[in-house]
Formats: structure tokens, sequence, C-alpha cells
């Protein structure tokens, strides 16, 4: 299934990605590491981006 990450809008296979995190209930998958480590400093940040988009 496919699904955006919420830092770069990239489109990412949330079943091939190891780069995952959950926050507020809600899973997110990454293209990357740096996307990851983004979201995790500022995740309220990228989670209101993400429901935006």
């Amino acid at each position: 299934m496919m699904t955006i990450d919420p830092v770069c809008g990239m489109e990412v296979d949330e079943q091939e990605t190891e780069l995952q995190t959950q926050y507020a209930g809600k899973k997110y998958s990454f293209c990357s590491e740096e996307c990851l480590t983004a979201f995790e400093r500022q995740p309220s940040k990228y989670s209101r981006a993400a429901k935006a988009a």
C-alpha cells in the first residue's frame, strides 16, 4: 500500500519500508532516515502537514 512521506511528500510503500513510526495513534512511513529523523524532531509540524495533503 502506497502512502505519502509527511516530510518530503514522496510516495512510500509502507509494506516495504522499515522506516516507520507512530504518532498520535497513526502510523507514518518514510523514504529515508533523514525524513524519519526530521519527523521525530517535530512530529506535530509534519503530522499537520500530512492531514492537510
